[in-house]
């Protein structure tokens, strides 16, 4: 259910699965979430095919588009602080190049608005049903 778009510039597959285990293993440990639900999707790119401030990525020089998009019931402020820290630590450490920081977006779905076998959650789950979405962004519960 919960899952990352990754915008990027091309890397091997060897990158790719050290990249997905490092991510996988961020998020895990950091939401209430099990690993086996998480998803992730690459959207690569090719050299030229890119901008960031105004400047076409050329590949060797500058700072490449990188965007992550994670979709992602509600969490609490914590957990996302978190999470983006460990996401950009993840994508540094994995490629190697300090210049590779990705924007990350989260952005949170209810439960009614999540679909899953063909059912929504809220309709699948009691847990995901009885779960509120709106709460105060001091509120500690994930």
């Amino acid at each position: 259910m919960p899952c990352l778009e990754i915008s990027m510039p091309e890397v091997d597959r060897q990158t790719k699965e050290k990249l997905t285990d490092a991510l996988t293993t961020v998020f895990a440990q950091t939401t209430k979430f099990g690993a086996e639900i998480f998803g992730i999707r690459f959207h690569e790119y090719k050299e030229g095919q890119s901008a960031s401030g105004g400047n076409v990525w050329d590949g060797r020089s500058g700072r490449p588009y990188l965007h992550m998009l994670l979709y992602i019931p509600r969490i609490n402020r914590e957990t996302k602080q978190k999470l983006v820290a460990r996401f950009t630590d993840a994508m540094i450490e994995t490629v190697g190049k300090e210049s590779w920081m990705p924007v990350i977006h989260i952005c949170e779905h209810p439960y009614d608005n999540v679909g899953v076998e063909g059912k929504l959650l809220s309709d699948s789950y009691e847990a995901c049903a009885k779960s509120k979405f709106y709460y105060d962004v001091g509120d500690e519960q994930a």
